[in-house]
This record gives C-alpha cells, sequence and structure tokens, in this order.
C-alpha cells in the first residue's frame, strides 16, 4: 500500500476511535467537541513546558527533554507491536526525515519517537521499529520512559492510551510540536505534514 493511502486511512480510523471511544462530550467552552480538539486548542493558547521529561535511548543514555533545548522537537507516541496507527507515524517521520533534512542537519529539527509501552518495548524493538521505516537514524531519536514515568509523559502531552481486548492500545496519533523553549506549542495530525514543516522551518 502507498504511504500516503495508508496514512490517510489511519487517520480515519483514528477519528472514529476518538469519537467512539475518547470523547463524546463537549469541551472547551463549546468551541472543542472532543478530548482530541480540546488538547490541540489548549497547546495553541497555553503551550506548557514539557522539557523536564526522563528517558532512556536505546543505546541505554539517561535523559530528559532538556537535551533538545533550542531546538524544534517532533514527537510522537507508538508501541511497537502496533500495526495500523503507529505504522503510519512510522511512515511520517521517514518522510519527515527527508523533507526537513537540512533543517536536522543544521541542529534546528529533531524527531522522537516515544514508546508508551516499556514491559514490551526493549531497545532492539525500539530500533526495528525505526529501521523497518527509515534507512537511516538521521534526525530520529527514540525514547523509552520507565514505567513509573510513562504517565506523566502522557498526562504532559495529553495523551490518552486505552487497553483493547486484543493485548494492544487504541490510542491518539498525531504530531506534537515542542518549540525550542521547551514548551509544547501545537499538535498537528499525522497526515498534515506541511503543516509541520510551517511550524519549524526558520521564519
Amino acid at each position: 500500500m502507498r504511504t500516503d493511502t495508508l496514512i490517510t486511512a489511519v487517520a480515519f480510523s483514528l477519528a472514529m476511535v476518538t469519537a467512539a471511544g475518547v470523547s463524546a462530550t463537549a469541551t472547551g467552552g463549546f468551541q472543542a467537541f472532543t478530548l482530541e480538539s480540546s488538547r490541540r486548542l489548549e497547546a495553541l493558547r497555553a503551550p506548557r513546558a514539557v522539557g523536564h521529561l526522563k528517558f532512556t535511548t536505546p543505546e541505554g543514555r539517561q535523559t530528559s527533554l532538556e537535551h533538545y533545548a533550542g531546538k524544534w522537537l517532533v514527537v510522537d507516541f507508538i508501541y511497537t507491536r502496533c500495526e495500523t496507527l503507529c505504522l503510519a507515524l512510522g511512515s511520517v517521520n521517514a518522510l519527515l526525515q527527508q523533507r526537513l533534512s537540512r533543517e536536522i542537519a543544521a541542529g534546528q529539527v529533531q524527531l522522537l519517537s516515544v514508546s508508551f509501552d516499556p514491559a514490551h518495548d526493549g531497545p532492539e524493538q525500539l530500533v526495528a521499529y525505526r529501521a523497518r521505516h527509515s534507512r537511516s537514524a538521521f534526525g530520529w531519536d527514540l525514547a523509552r520512559p520507565s514505567a513509573q514515568d510513562v504517565t506523566a509523559w502522557l498526562t504532559q502531552f495529553g495523551v490518552v492510551v486505552i487497553p483493547d481486548e486484543l493485548g494492544g492500545f487504541a490510542h491518539n496519533a498525531a504530531l506534537h510540536i515542542v518549540g525550542p523553549d521547551g514548551r509544547l506549542r501545537s499538535i498537528v495530525d499525522l497526515n498534515d505534514l506541511d503543516q509541520v514543516i510551517r511550524h519549524v522551518q526558520p521564519r
């Protein structure tokens, strides 16, 4: 299946999951009708600091989002056993590697995939996930928060993860734009790469 077709199909599936399972009530003063739209409005209106969140790299280095201070950071949330939304996110990151190659090389932009399933996603699984989509680690880092820190990550980014009946998860699939100041500035649909690029390219 072509990448653009897959992304479109997955985006539709996410919309259905969000509408049916995440929220069905009006929020945000009638301007946001789902939890998803509410968190996106919040990111635009009141960017929150996320720089203190901790994680371990597949190489075993313990660090935090403060490591990326001064860069634009594009963050997504995955679990490597996922065969739907997370596959689309991997394809999106591979495309962003290409379209933002100049900015990545200049140290202005970084991509980061965060696993919310550390019990199953060890270093080998994370590296294999990235390799499934791209031949290079260029500009694309992987994060494995501890089991104790996963909740803080999901809370700070407003990500909802719901166990399904098949041993997997239903979850938000979006691109989270963190500014050079370490604040969550915007949340973008995974198939809207042009908007991501407008955010992170130097003005």
